[in-house]
């Protein structure tokens, strides 16, 4: 499905319109094997293939049917071109492709309506500019839990005006069930969306109302390829195109598109490609020709509460409902300037606001407004270019009381908690369809241990100031523990809401309440679980992390467990963590402890 926004300067006559006039004897003008060009990347590109098979399969985008290969397609291009007068203005990008290579004709105007819409478009929305946009993640939303990458195109219209639009691909979700989420998702599929409109709405939408910053990167693509992107985005018009999470997702159709461009883009589509997957790809392979940043009010104010000196931010902060005179003259360039703006972001929060005086809100806008020597740089923070790749393998040898196990994980889509987390907002974990395999070896038993669907934790620091919630939620299949402290495996769904607390800038103490429901067929039981915990950023790049959780009516209404666990993580090798955990569980005078270590690679 293919959206476009209406716009005035559209009712203009269309300048041109593009008809072929050929033979086919012409076509053949330049001299080349036409099994040859069939093969070529760009061509394979334009069809969206993968492993020699179409990722869209609809009719009005596939003409070669049951017979596909992209040499029939090509045939059945060429033949459409010489008996459709209107096939040019349905698959401009093929024509501009196949007439580079083969000459297949000037163009000549005709008044048709399907050319005359294509015109439109091709008037209205310039691509002298193109710059990927990718919007940061927001673990509250499924659909926007690992982030959003789509295209932004600007230039100067038919008009001589300065536009700006994006192109953007998403699936809207109809449901609440998890189930029938994760089934559509991952296997019935579900309806894509790909929309053309004003940048401005996205803009908004993304870095306003749902607080996400906006990173754009400036590409580097040649004027012919631009082309062939621009034709190519309305050859996708009206085509039904299938979402699926783990295939063919929006980041999945952003980096076909560009791989038009530079068709080694696609050699980074591995296992699963994500929106920051994209970014990486483009910077791995040399696209980038510059990048700016836009924070989000919560992401500016958390990234200078980090960087400004804990005893001004206490300054500021007590002084903002007080009548003396704030002075930040004092401080160095660099910290002045860096107050000044976290002044600026805390005094214009609704819920700061409301609560001073219009003179003193003036006098505080005074302060903000006064000049400083220092402009802020907001490129090297949280950058998405510096985050861990997002899918994992993993190993662990441990030792359960006196037992040795041997367990292989994989994770296809997102990060740890142990993880390097340092560019995300804030600290957290988000799993998708992780699944870990352990082994006795001592009796090389192997089993199931996990298979979770979706889990994500995510802490944001709470301040009297500006009071935020923490929260996490478990989908999926795990072996957990009984009163007897013996191993059972059961489907969870759960979910948790507290309160995160940064006393030190590395440092955040956390207390959350979790309920839940589980079930292992014979037995469905609801259990309680509050935990306390902790997370400490170390030197050398490390972290450690420690938590105790009560759990109680797990199996058994009467039956309570007290589970302790630190966690030490070490990521300061390219693409490896290193984690060490301990964990005691206790429960009727039974005691059951574990020590693992553990290898994650990120690819």
């Amino acid at each position: 499905m293919f959206i476009f926004c209406k716009y005035k300067s559209w009712l203009l006559p269309a300048l041109f319109v593009l008809q072929v006039n050929f033979s086919y004897a012409k076509s053949f003008q330049k001299t080349f094997d036409l099994e040859k060009l069939a093969s070529s990347k760009q061509w394979l590109g334009l069809l969206h293939l993968k492993d020699g098979q179409p990722q869209i399969r609809d009719p009005k985008f596939i003409l070669s049917g049951d017979e596909f290969s992209s040499l029939n397609e090509m045939n059945e291009t060429i033949k459409l071109f010489q008996i459709d007068n209107y096939g040019i203005c349905r698959f401009p990008a093929r024509y501009h492709f196949l007439n580079h290579h083969l000459d297949l004709g000037t163009l000549r105007n005709i008044g048709n309506a399907q050319c005359r819409e294509f015109n439109k478009f091709n008037d209205a929305v310039p691509f002298d500019q193109i710059n990927l946009i990718f919007a940061s993640e927001v673990l509250s939303s499924a659909s926007s839990m690992m982030g959003h990458s789509f295209l932004n195109v600007s230039g100067k219209n038919y008009k001589s005006n300065q536009v700006s639009h994006s192109i953007s691909f998403f699936s809207e979700f109809s449901t609440f069930n998890p189930f029938k989420l994760i089934y559509d998702g991952i296997i019935g599929g579900m309806n894509g969306f790909l929309i053309v409109r004003p940048f401005s709405k996205d803009y908004e939408r993304y870095l306003e109302i749902e607080g996400r910053n906006l990173w754009s990167f400036e590409l580097d693509i040649e004027d012919f390829d631009k082309q062939l992107i621009k034709f190519h985005i309305w050859e996708l018009k009206d085509v039904e195109i299938e979402y699926l999470f783990q295939s063919y997702n929006c980041a999945t159709l952003t980096l076909y598109i560009l791989g038009l461009a530079n068709s080694e883009l696609r050699q980074e589509e591995i296992l699963y490609v994500s929106p920051v997957d994209v970014v990486k790809a483009v910077d791995k392979h040399n696209m980038i020709k510059g990048k700016k940043v836009t924070l989000a009010d919560d992401w500016a104010f958390n990234m200078l509460s980090q960087e400004i000196d804990a005893d001004v931010i206490k300054q500021i902060n007590v002084s903002i409902f007080a009548e003396s005179t704030l002075e930040l003259n004092h401080l160095d360039a660099q910290s002045e300037a860096l107050s000044r703006e976290y002044l600026s972001l805390l005094i214009n929060k609704p819920n700061i606001k409301q609560r001073l005086s219009e003179a003193r809100y003036k006098e505080l806008q005074g302060v903000v407004t006064t000049s400083s020597k220092v402009a802020l740089d907001l490129t090297e923070y949280k950058d998405p270019l510096k985050t861990p790749q997002d899918s994992s393998i993993g190993v662990a040898l441990s030792v359960i009381d006196d037992e040795e196990f041997f367990e292989v994980s994989i994770l296809p889509a997102a990060h740890h908690l142990y993880a390097d987390n340092r560019q995300f907002f804030t600290e957290s974990e988000l799993k998708i369809a992780e699944l870990s395999l352990r082994t006795n070896l001592k009796t090389a038993d192997s089993q199931l241990q996990s298979l979770v669907l979706y889990s994500v934790n995510s802490f944001i620091p709470s301040t009297r100031l500006t009071p935020q919630f923490s929260g996490a939620f478990f989908m999926g299949f795990h072996h957990t523990l009984n009163s007897k402290l013996e191993e059972k495996g059961v489907f969870e769904l759960s979910g948790a809401m507290g309160k995160t607390y940064q006393i030190h800038r590395d440092i955040m103490l956390f207390a959350m309440f979790g309920l839940g429901v589980a079930t292992d067929i014979k037995n469905t039981f609801l259990f309680v679980e509050p935990y306390v915990g902790g997370i400490v950023n170390l030197v050398g790049d490390s972290k450690a992390i420690f938590e105790h959780r009560l759990t109680m009516g797990q199996f058994d209404s009467r039956s309570l467990m007290h589970t302790s666990s630190l966690t030490y993580a070490w990521y300061s090798l390219n693409n490896i963590t290193l984690n060490i955990s301990f964990e005691s569980t206790s429960a009727e005078q039974r005691r059951r402890n574990t020590l693992s270590i553990g290898l994650d690679y990120h690819f």
